[in-house]
């Protein structure tokens, strides 16, 4: 048997039921380990967690991609109510304008600065 070496994924961290800490994936196989782990609610006929495992099996067999597998991971962990880091479905904050921000621009003054030349 061929020896299957570690997916490396972008980084993701998930607070199962009963931890006060994070599991942290870092590979395909830490995602399976967790999806397979006793803290995770398996329900019979749970066809997201079914979906989430077996693109985890084709990313490792290099049928997918493992982003692919990541991102079926988060999918299925959000659907079960787990906290999940970093939060890729939330956008980020912008900052909120200022009236002094709508009335002058970011910048400060209301137009472009011109300068006259001295000599034409």
């Amino acid at each position: 048997m061929d020896y299957i070496a570690s997916i490396p994924i972008r980084e993701v961290a998930i607070f199962l039921p009963g931890s006060d800490r994070p599991r942290i994936a870092r590979t395909v196989e830490d995602i399976m380990g967790i999806l397979i782990a006793n803290q995770w609610r398996k329900e019979p006929n749970d066809t997201g967690w079914q979906h989430a495992l077996a693109t985890c099996l084709r990313a490792m067999q290099g049928d997918h991609d493992a982003s692919k597998a990541r991102s079926a991971f988060v999918n299925v962990a959000r659907g079960a109510g787990f906290k999940v880091l970093p939060d890729d479905g939330r956008q980020p904050r912008r900052r909120a304008k200022t009236a002094k921000t709508q009335r002058f621009g970011e910048w400060g003054h209301a137009g472009p600065l011109i300068r006259r030349g001295s000599g034409t």
